[in-house]
């Protein structure tokens, strides 16, 4: 996850504006527009300060795979650029990538928020299938993946064309059909 990223969410979560965050940090709020615009990097000392002023602090964990709330801002990067196809490649290797790690270090990629995309039936995608993934090792699930704003009111058949297999409802999983995404099992693994 970006320093930018971080930084953000980390406010947000907090319930600051980047005013606040400013006034508690020290750190001055140009600069902190600067930081979470991603035109600037911080050192090590200025995020930890930012994130403590927040309410959080920075943990590293021990992988290389990419964690939801960064998959989700790439996801809402592809959506707005007309690239749909390169959601669904950004949403089947975030499924690659918590299918490959267990126990702590799954749920660790999963426990940061992630930002909207811009369109509701992905943001329920990806807390469907953060659930999903949690749910296959009996992990306990973020809070942000219960908020309705991430639950579709009318089904969603997931997919772009290029990427769609045919759905049967008795095969999605349950967590998808709790989201209102619509999706084949088939899509979720790896090849």
């Amino acid at each position: 996850m970006s320093a930018a990223t971080l930084v953000k969410q980390a406010r947000r979560a907090g319930g600051l504006n980047r005013k606040e965050l400013s006034a508690r940090s020290g750190v001055a709020q140009s600069s902190l527009s600067l930081l979470e615009s991603g035109q600037r990097n911080p050192n090590t000392d200025t995020l930890e300060r930012l994130l403590a002023a927040a309410g959080h602090q920075l943990i590293a964990i021990p992988t290389q795979r990419t964690d939801a709330a960064t998959t989700a801002a790439h996801i809402a990067d592809s959506l707005s650029d007309g690239r749909r196809n390169d959601a669904v490649r950004h949403f089947i290797q975030l499924a690659d990538n918590l299918a490959a790690e267990h126990d702590e270090t799954r749920f660790a990629l999963t426990i940061s928020a992630p930002d909207k995309t811009g369109e509701k039936r992905w943001d329920a995608a990806i807390a469907a299938l953060v659930e999903h993934r949690l749910e296959e090792e009996h992990l306990p699930l973020p809070r942000w993946t219960r908020d309705e704003a991430r639950t579709l009111t009318r089904s969603w058949i997931f997919g772009t064309g290029l990427y769609d297999i045919p759905v049967e409802r008795s095969r999605v999983p349950a967590a998808f059909l709790r989201h209102g995404v619509l999706i084949d099992p088939d899509t979720l693994a790896s090849i």
